[in-house]
């Protein structure tokens, strides 16, 4: 039986089967121990005739007014240094619900406050409640915990035009607590970007095309789980546009340790289980069947 998908856009439809079974096997049918050294290894391949140091000069490089960068704080917290302006909209996204503090906007920076339990819950919110930015424009997704510089925002914005990137996001520093875990994202010394499978949630700049694509399959779910892993990337495979960096010259630290991992949520389901359901969504968007059972009573936790 196949899984119907009302909400969500097809996927791969059209693709040999040996791919649309790749990607099967990627999305629900192997341990990250093997679907990740595959996917590395896969867009290792696309470099030999789409090269991600292959750019182009382009007319004044960096953030512009359609962008939109999102910072989370907690009413008015957060680790992103000012050392410039941005010639962009920026947005505290306060996720206590309950307002900044006074006097913890000094910049005058736009402001949605929104109770939130998670990073997934504060995308969806943003991409529903905020105008997004404009085709061919990025949005940005900054975690309260990312210690990145004003400036280093704007180098990764022009650092994504240059090299047309879809996704990028800063290269995690040593002293991360994500750097052991995201191997493939670590920054590299002497390098400006390295080509990557998967853009983390901590930092994500997302162009307008995949956010399009992708964030529909992102509905109901609070931890942001399986967006990044599998809706992105597949997504973006699907749209030919799966050039994905981190960029090296732009490092972030990652202040907090990782802590969502058990955390249950008001939908009374846990992260894996989240990434389950996302990742159902995404076969079924593809045409292949699923579990119809389990992938019922996860949509109806959502309810």
């Amino acid at each position: 039986m196949t899984l119907p998908t009302p909400n969500f856009p097809p996927l791969m439809r059209d693709r040999p089967e040996a791919e649309r079974q790749q990607w099967a096997r990627w999305v629900l049918g192997s341990h990250s121990d093997q679907f990740l050294p595959e996917m590395l290894a896969a867009v290792q391949q696309l470099e030999q005739h789409d090269p991600i140091n292959a750019g182009a000069p382009i007319v004044n490089p960096g953030a512009s007014a359609e962008d939109l960068v999102v910072i989370a704080c907690e009413r008015g917290k957060h680790c992103v240094v000012l050392d410039q302006p941005l010639p962009c909209r920026v947005v505290l996204f306060d996720w206590t619900g309950e307002g900044l503090k006074a006097g913890s906007n000094p910049h005058g920076f736009e402001v949605l406050s929104v109770a939130t339990e998670c990073k997934g819950h504060l995308m969806e919110e943003a991409w529903r409640q905020l105008p997004p930015p404009g085709p061919g424009h990025y949005m940005g997704f900054i975690d309260d915990d990312v210690l990145l510089r004003s400036s280093d925002i704007q180098t990764l914005l022009a650092t994504a035009r240059i090299y047309n990137l879809s996704a990028a996001q800063p290269a995690v520093s040593f002293s991360s607590s994500l750097c052991q875990e995201y191997g493939w994202l670590r920054q590299r010394v002497g390098s400006s970007l390295h080509r990557v499978p998967i853009i983390e949630i901590m930092a994500p700049f997302l162009r307008r095309d995949l956010l399009d694509a992708s964030m529909p399959f992102l509905q109901g779910v609070r931890s942001g789980y399986g967006l990044d892993r599998f809706a992105m990337p597949l997504c973006a495979a699907h749209l030919n546009i799966w050039r994905f960096a981190a960029i090296d010259c732009t490092p972030l630290t990652h202040v907090r340790a990782f802590s969502s991992l058990e955390k249950r949520f008001s939908n009374g389901l846990l992260s894996k289980e989240e990434e389950l359901l996302v990742r159902q969504r995404l076969m079924g968007a593809m045409g292949f069947s699923v579990d119809q059972v389990l992938y019922k009573d996860l949509e109806e936790a959502l309810t």
